[in-house]
């Protein structure tokens, strides 16, 4: 991810040089403390979330990439490794793609950190719907069913996309929370992005999320 995930390294690993070699960049990925204390309350966070699908050009900055990042899955509860979210049988089988215009990366949440993996701008490849690869940010969630070995086919099916959905909401009301636009997509290009992230036969693509500055006039649902 040349452009988010360059910053993001330069800005959190200070180094006397002031160079970062490619082959360091993933050890050198760690994000920001998530801001845990920011944002209002939930109820005002519950009255402006809603579906936004027009967005502005303006960037996401990494200390918030960091904090919405948090919310979607982070780690809440680090003695035992609980998550923001549940997931069927404490399985934790969804992954979260970051996409922006310099690549893609992946978040680990157990040591928050943002993984290279793609130098491709994806974003326009996401979904069939254009508006999606117009956003600065595009979210991929990505089951392992692997991970989920002890439900049968139907139930890890359904069971993935349910347990995306609540990450998704988090991601909704986080940005309700801070002025940020979203909308969760069901009608992501699955078969493509499984391509391009060069995913396991384990693993599925369940939903997309793009996520931006809000656009003057913005359609919202």
């Amino acid at each position: 991810m040349q452009r988010l995930t360059r910053r993001l390294f330069l800005a959190s690993v200070p180094l006397a040089s002031g160079l970062i070699s490619r082959a360091s960049l993933a050890d050198v990925a760690g994000l920001p403390p998530a801001a845990k204390g920011d944002g209002g309350s939930l109820i005002e966070a519950l009255s402006r979330r809603r579906s936004t699908r027009l967005y502005s050009d303006q960037s996401i900055d990494v200390a918030t990439l960091s904090t919405l990042l948090w919310c979607a899955f982070g780690i809440n509860r680090p003695e035992s490794v609980g998550h923001t979210a549940p997931s069927w049988h404490t399985s934790m089988e969804t992954d979260i793609y970051i996409a922006d215009a310099g690549g893609v990366g992946k978040f680990d949440p157990a040591s928050h950190r943002l993984l290279p993996v793609l130098d491709e701008d994806i974003r326009g490849k996401a979904s069939p719907q254009p508006f999606v690869g117009t956003a600065p940010l595009v979210l991929v969630y990505v089951a392992d069913r692997a991970r989920m070995y002890k439900a049968s086919d139907e139930e890890q099916i359904q069971a993935a996309h349910v347990d995306a959905a609540i990450i998704a909401e988090n991601v909704y009301l986080y940005c309700a929370s801070v002025g940020l636009g979203t909308c969760l997509v069901g009608g992501a290009d699955k078969a493509g992005l499984k391509h391009i992230l060069q995913l396991r036969d384990s693993q599925m693509v369940t939903f997309v999320q793009p996520v931006g500055h809000l656009k003057e006039a913005a359609g919202a649902a």
